[in-house]
């Protein structure tokens, strides 16, 4: 049986040098991304989707209403690839055929399991929002019991996943160094502006919460 078959990641094939099978490498990346992309089969189609996840432990949940087709094929243990991905610059060479990204991201492959418990449940929608917006479960309404059971979650064990990471400067075949174009990296960052309070704030002289005035996507 293959370690992918089995839920063991998956070796790196294309640069093996930017694999990376450490947790420690894999649970940064899950962290700091804000989208993930499932994939799923479906009726014998692929779908992929954008959603929003979050790491506990060496498990991931992803979120979705009652009605998401892509969960749904999750009712019983099924196989699905998860995808999350971080720009960190624009590798720009001399020759068109070396541009690259600076980047970081992790594969996941494994079973997905819906969530049916719902102290589970619960315990991975705080996870997602703190995910989100850490501090934030704390200063928000919490899900009601109807709002639990109209929300699907899908657990997928993180045993499947495989890191690949671009890093460094542009690496040009040695006969375009002499090329008279400009090369060099752009670095790329996730900057958030000023938060917008809602017009129909019950206290419209309530603070802008800490964790919204500093906010960022911290690179560990």
């Amino acid at each position: 049986m293959s370690r992918q078959a089995r839920g063991g990641p998956v070796g790196v094939r294309r640069h093996p040098e930017r694999g990376h099978y450490d947790a420690e490498t894999i649970h940064a990346i899950m962290d700091e991304a804000l989208v993930c992309h499932l994939g799923v089969v479906i009726g014998g189609e692929p779908w992929v989707l954008p959603t929003i996840h979050a790491r506990v432990g060496d498990q991931v949940y992803v979120h979705g209403a009652l009605a998401a087709a892509s969960l749904k094929a999750m009712a019983a243990p099924a196989p699905c690839c998860l995808t999350v991905t971080l720009v960190d610059g624009l590798v720009l060479a001399r020759s068109a055929f070396n541009h690259s990204l600076n980047y970081r991201s992790v594969v996941v492959r494994g079973m997905g399991t819906l969530v049916v418990d719902p102290a589970e449940k619960r315990m991975a929608l705080q996870a997602l929002v703190e995910h989100v917006a850490p501090g934030r479960w704390e200063d928000a309404r919490p899900p009601s019991a109807l709002e639990l059971k109209t929300t699907q979650m899908v657990r997928l064990p993180l045993a499947g996943a495989t890191a690949k990471v671009r890093a460094g400067p542009v690496r040009d075949d040695a006969e375009d160094l002499g090329w008279p174009h400009w090369a060099g990296v752009l670095p790329l960052t996730v900057t958030a502006g000023a938060a917008e309070r809602d017009a129909q704030l019950a206290n419209p002289t309530v603070p802008t919460p800490e964790y919204l005035v500093h906010y960022a996507r911290r690179r560990r």
